[in-house]
């Protein structure tokens, strides 16, 4: 005669079957990559910050003037933008304002960091850069370590160079 306690469903026998972990690894989540849009009308200026950036497997989306860099900000989600001052079609300046007024119309949840990327000495204008949107100035040409310092400062949560 079986008693209440020998009688036990299958489904129930398998709740206390004794864990055995699963041998698969689970899969490593990779963060997303950093997205950087790079705004020259220089094709040598672009292909110097392309090779720095690509030292840390970086690939950025490029602009050759202003008006393309206001389309492709509207278009996607960057995580850093670096802006020429002068370029024909429309300025750094003109388009840095325009991607303001972008996010503001969407109600970006935070603006993307715009850095003025020129050889322009920018020192004395200051307040007015700010005034349009600009988040920082980099000298340009750049070396790397000016270059990293700059994704560390504007891009902490997505830029690991150790890891790139």
């Amino acid at each position: 005669m079986l008693g209440p306690m020998n009688f036990i469903p299958q489904a129930a026998r398998a709740a206390f079957a004794p864990f055995t972990p699963d041998p698969t690894p689970a899969p490593q989540l990779r963060p997303q990559p950093l997205r950087i849009l790079v705004a020259d009308d220089n094709r040598d200026n672009r292909m110097q910050v392309n090779a720095v950036l690509m030292r840390w497997g970086l690939v950025p989306t490029i602009a050759c003037n202003g008006l393309q860099a206001v389309q492709l900000a509207e278009m996607h989600d960057f995580d850093m933008v670096l802006m020429d001052i002068l370029m024909p079609v429309m300025d750094g300046i003109v388009a840095t304002a325009k991607i303001r007024q972008i996010e503001r119309e969407k109600l970006a949840r935070r603006p993307v960091p715009i850095v003025a990327y020129t050889s322009l000495d920018l020192a004395a204008d200051g307040p007015q850069l700010q005034r349009v949107g600009l988040s920082a100035v980099l000298a340009k040409p750049c070396t790397a370590a000016s270059m990293r310092l700059c994704l560390e400062r504007w891009c902490p949560d997505k830029f690991w160079p150790g890891s790139h």
